[in-house]
């Protein structure tokens, strides 16, 4: 017997498994592409892959055809299948269940659109999913250009430098700053994020003309307990020569 392009159910084999097509009894081969997409309308959509790739690698254990011939076979059946259906009397008793049917149809045909490295498909539908992809990313781009433009506003020409060795002085100004507080109370700045200000003095100042990574200044930024660093890089006594002094008491 013909090996077909599905793995087919044995006769009288009642424990098979739930991929395989066809009934346990009688000879029905010829008539594969209707079992297979019999099986199909029962499966749910995520179980399209398995189901797939199951039957793939029946045709290829088998050497029935190459895997572009076997998603070409798959796509002509899905499709011709859902060109027959909507050709139907929508008026007839079973457009109900022919509705449903190319529903799963359709969903499976976005399946195998997504398995299709050959761009096996007919051309006007590749054609169309390429077009769709460009405009796609035409808007995206579009809107990254927009973006930038705003983003262009902040951009400096020239960091602010500091001078040769005293990175850590400055460190401990801003970390000064971030406990100020109002006179009337609360903080003055607040922020969510430790990584806010080694970020903002990594944009804007240069170390000796030197950019200053990010990672370096997070080391200044961790987590602390009882005001002694856990980890991370400690600001020296000498290195402190500053101290912010607010001229108004803040409420207790």
């Amino acid at each position: 017997m013909e090996i077909g392009y599905f793995r087919h159910r044995e006769i009288f084999n009642f424990v098979s498994n739930p991929y395989d097509i066809g009934n346990p009894i009688g000879f029905w081969h010829k008539y594969e592409d209707n079992h297979f997409l019999k099986k199909l309308y029962k499966i749910n959509d995520d179980e399209f892959d398995v189901f797939y790739k199951y039957h793939l690698s029946h045709s290829l254990e088998h050497n029935v055809c190459t895997e572009e011939d076997f998603f070409i076979k798959v796509w002509e059946i899905v499709n011709d299948r859902v060109r027959n259906l909507k050709a139907k009397d929508p008026y007839s008793a079973s457009h109900d269940r022919y509705v449903l049917w190319i529903g799963k149809l359709q969903q499976f045909q976005k399946y195998l659109n997504s398995v299709d490295k050959w761009n096996a498909r007919p051309s006007h539908v590749v054609i169309a999913e390429k077009e769709a992809i460009i405009q796609k990313q035409k808007q995206e781009i579009e809107t990254l250009e927009a973006r930038w433009e705003k983003v262009k506003g902040y951009e400096v020409s020239q960091k602010i430098w500091i001078k040769q060795g005293y990175l850590p002085t400055v460190i401990d100004l801003f970390k000064q700053i971030e406990k100020l507080e109002v006179p009337s109370g609360g903080s003055l700045l607040k922020y969510d994020h430790q990584v806010a200000y080694p970020r903002m003095i990594s944009k804007y100042f240069a170390h000796a003309g030197n950019d200053i990574p990010v990672e370096t200044l997070r080391n200044y930024y961790v987590v602390k307990k009882d005001d002694v660093p856990v980890k991370g890089t400690s600001i020296q006594s000498e290195h402190k020569l500053f101290e912010i002094i607010p001229l108004k008491e803040t409420k207790k």
